[in-house]
């Protein structure tokens, strides 16, 4: 089995459609990484929680328990990661998903800002920022490439 290497300059890739390739495999990692330490180490992510926290000023994170919100947070990321890499598997065939992912980080998004305010967890915030800028990054990768590719 061998790899094909492009020749000519119209068999590589454009810029667009590399960094959507770089950055949904990236951004699909930083997704299923996390759901699976999630399922294997819970506590260490509400012990990141708290010190994330604390250092923006806020207090200690209080204490949460039950199955239900550990198997809702984790599906979420998993379904995050799981859509990256829909699309970066065929973006063509699979750009209809795209409003979908993008509702799913967006809605997450717009969630820690309202608990942030709401509880005066600085953490959430931060989680709100990151959130939302991975949602714009989603889709401007998938847009730009899904543009390069269907002209």
């Amino acid at each position: 089995m061998s790899i094909a290497v492009p020749t000519t300059l119209e068999e590589r890739p454009s810029r667009a459609i590399l960094a959507f390739r770089v950055g949904y495999a990236l951004l699909g990692l930083n997704f299923l990484i996390p759901a699976l330490s999630y399922i294997v180490a819970p506590a260490a992510t509400y012990e990141t929680l708290d010190q994330v926290n604390r250092l923006l000023g806020g207090g200690a994170y209080p204490a949460e328990s039950g199955h239900l919100w550990h198997m809702l947070g984790t599906g979420n990321v998993m379904t995050l990661a799981f859509f990256c890499f829909l699309l970066l598997f065929d973006l063509r065939r699979f750009h209809p998903a795209l409003p979908a992912l993008l509702f799913l980080k967006g809605f997450s998004a717009a969630y820690a800002l309202a608990i942030g305010l709401a509880n005066s967890l600085p953490v959430f915030v931060a989680v709100f920022v990151l959130d939302a800028l991975t949602t714009l990054a989603l889709w401007q990768l998938a847009s730009r490439a899904h543009r390069e590719m269907t002209r």
